[in-house]
């Protein structure tokens, strides 16, 4: 079962420009990628790595740098506590933070701020064994954006092309056809992201997605179906590098 659950995940993952119906709450495409407001905003992913008993001293931080954001024009958007490394070779973090700034500047603010450098010196810093810091720009790709809620099963991958010339073409290709099928098996479209930069010990991935499904059947379904199954070579040879993580929104 875990290997065809695995199958299943990858392909959810490699979709991009997939156009769905939403079952929570739906963005236009145009909104969500095409005005200058949301060209200037930073998506950044945060992973991480606990120390061994100090969740309860990290839950302080987090939940006092939300209020914090939100003075300085940003927001925690969601967060993921990982249960699976579907795909991969990297250490399964203990969270996932994903938030979004308005700007530069209020990236700059919120690092600047006394109180908010106060519980990263007092909780964050002696809670946390280690942090990879992604900041982002919303990708090119058109799609249908849907907001799910904490009943539902998230996944996260990030990905790297091959290093030839055709690795991000062979990966177009495979998304473009894989977006048809998809949608039949509940799959669902939150974010898709181009790193502009990283902060701690791992590969710059070259997109990040963000997704989520309806449930562990209709994926494992999607891992088996045929059609599918006849994409997974291309996908293979698109990428050098996948890291695939389920998890729970928390």
């Amino acid at each position: 079962m875990l290997h065809l659950l695995n199958r299943g995940l990858l392909v959810i993952l490699i979709a991009t420009s997939c156009s769905n119906s939403g079952q929570i709450e739906t963005v236009s495409p145009t909104i969500e990628n095409n005005t200058n407001m949301e060209k200037d905003k930073i998506y950044v992913t945060a992973l991480v790595y606990l120390k061994k008993g100090e969740e309860q001293l990290f839950s302080k931080y987090r939940s006092r740098a939300v209020a914090i954001l939100e003075k300085h024009n940003a927001r925690l958007e969601k967060i993921i506590q990982p249960t699976m490394l579907a795909k991969g070779d990297m250490a399964l973090p203990s969270e996932i933070h994903f938030a979004v700034f308005d700007n530069e500047a209020s990236l700059t603010a919120l690092n600047d701020d006394p109180e908010y450098q106060y519980i990263i010196n007092n909780y964050r810093i002696p809670s946390v064994d280690s942090l990879i810091i992604i900041p982002s720009k919303l990708s090119g790709f058109q799609f249908t954006r849907e907001v799910g809620d904490s009943s539902k099963t998230y996944g996260i991958a990030l990905l790297n092309y091959n290093n030839d010339k055709d690795g991000r073409s062979k990966f177009e290709n495979y998304h473009d056809r894989a977006c048809a099928i998809m949608p039949e098996f509940g799959t669902h479209f939150e974010r898709f992201l181009i790193p502009t930069g990283i902060k701690g010990s791992f590969q710059q991935p070259d997109e990040i997605h963000r997704f989520y499904f309806d449930s562990m059947e209709g994926l494992q379904q999607m891992g088996t179906d045929p059609r599918m199954l006849n994409l997974f070579p291309l996908r293979d040879e698109s990428l050098s590098r996948l890291n695939f993580i389920i998890g729970k929104s928390i």
